[in-house]
């Protein structure tokens, strides 16, 4: 089968949207021929890593976009999007250009995975899948003194979710999808609403075979401190204020620390909190992880939190159950449906009081009980191996079958009947 994926961000050896684009295409060519159209600003390092390890069945067209990349803040971002509509158009009038010459079987949008962006492709007379996506979800409006003077911008955008399934152009390219995946709940029921045929439950994250092929601790530390791993940017969405007011409540005599990988703008207000909570001895700002160090640390946890209060599913989250480690989240969204209860404690987000009691007697019940820890932490990882990439091209080979066969049947039915 000839595919054609679109993905806006396509980097190897890179964590978020590049890494999970490069992974996808890596793997699906195992099976099939891949082309995957994207960011021109990516052209070197894909390169540099085919000239290392070779792959003639996957190959790449660069789409340059309108203007240069920079900035982040809600200003840019908002830049971001617009960049990305004018990128989308010029994939479209490519993509035409490449059908012509390659006759694709089917065209994949992979990324944005955002249904407040839907792509152009239904355009092309082959079957279009898109996703995994997301973007429906939105922030408990009880929890919005963890978003600060960011509410007013949050709320904006609960707004205009609520209004995207009018949006005429979403609209028209659910209609057009063979298959649409999903992250979440939410947003399947707002494709649903807007008048998609066809919608699966389908997480944006994948395993790759390093984190799966490394080896587990069987026991890990019980002379020292125990570790609270917590992975993200430093902004009001992944709710890092919220996993401190829980920490804090924790018996301070526990041997424990709460590690934080990652960096953002809310990082000198996030050391405060931890003085002001009286938890800064016990609390490591580790500043921004690569990726490729990002193994090392889940190895060294002893279990994992996720406090996201608005998020697609979590690939941090699939990245520590595959290093073994027992999950302490939120029950909601995207990572409710990830977590299986017996791999970690999952937390209801009715109050935000009950929520932070919640998250420390989850963190104190895997801290008091190493069996526990260790039973959870295994669950964990045989769940992590059903989100293997190799596992995700091999389930999206066989959804590409099926959109083949209702697109035939289709043609077969239109033509009986003219």
């Amino acid at each position: 089968m000839k595919v054609l994926i679109v993905g806006h961000a396509c980097a190897p050896n890179r964590g978020s949207e590049p890494g999970l684009t490069w992974q996808f295409a890596w793997h699906l060519s195992r099976l099939h021929e891949v082309w995957v159209m994207t960011n021109g600003r990516f052209q070197k390092g894909i390169e540099q890593q085919l000239a290392s390890t070779p792959n003639d069945k996957l190959h790449f067209i660069w789409i340059q976009s309108p203007w240069p990349f920079g900035g982040r803040g809600p200003q840019s971002e908002r830049t971001l999007r617009l960049r990305y509509l004018f990128w989308q158009r010029r994939v479209l009038r490519d993509a035409r250009r490449q059908y012509r010459r390659h006759r694709f079987d089917l065209v994949h949008h992979l990324s944005w995975g955002t249904i407040s962006a839907p792509p152009l492709l239904w355009r092309l007379p082959i079957p279009l899948v898109w996703g995994p996506v997301g973007g429906a979800q939105t922030a408990p409006r009880a929890y919005r003194r963890y978003f600060g003077s960011a509410w007013p911008e949050e709320f904006l955008r609960t707004l205009r979710v609520k209004l995207l399934t009018r949006m005429p152009r979403l609209r028209r390219a659910v209609r057009n999808c063979a298959l649409i995946l999903s992250t979440n709940h939410e947003t399947t029921r707002a494709l649903q609403t807007a008048g998609a045929r066809e919608v699966r439950f389908h997480p944006n994250i994948g395993i790759t075979e390093e984190f799966l092929d490394a080896t587990v601790p069987t026991a890990r530390r019980t002379q020292k401190d125990l570790v609270i791993l917590w992975a993200g940017r430093l902004i009001p969405i992944k709710g890092l204020a919220l996993a401190l007011e829980a920490f804090s409540k924790l018996d301070p005599d526990l041997r424990v620390r709460l590690r934080i990988a990652g960096d953002g703008p809310l990082k000198l207000e996030m050391q405060h909190l931890a003085q002001t909570l009286g938890i800064a001895a016990r609390v490591d700002f580790l500043s921004a992880v690569p990726w490729l160090e990002m193994k090392r640390h889940y190895q060294e946890a002893d279990l994992f939190l996720f406090t996201s209060l608005r998020d697609s599913s979590g690939q941090v989250l699939a990245e520590a159950m595959a290093s073994g480690l027992p999950i302490v989240t939120l029950d909601h969204q995207g990572v409710g449906a990830i977590v299986p209860p017996e791999a970690g404690m999952r937390v209801s987000v009715e109050n935000p009081d009950q929520t932070v009691r919640a998250l420390a007697e989850g963190m104190s019940r895997l801290i008091s009980s190493q069996e526990l820890r260790e039973s959870m932490g295994q669950a964990a990882r045989a769940h992590a191996q059903s989100m293997s990439w190799n596992a995700h091209a091999e389930i999206m080979s066989h959804w590409y079958a099926q959109a083949l066969a209702h697109r035939q049947q289709h043609d077969e039915y239109a033509y009986a009947t003219v």
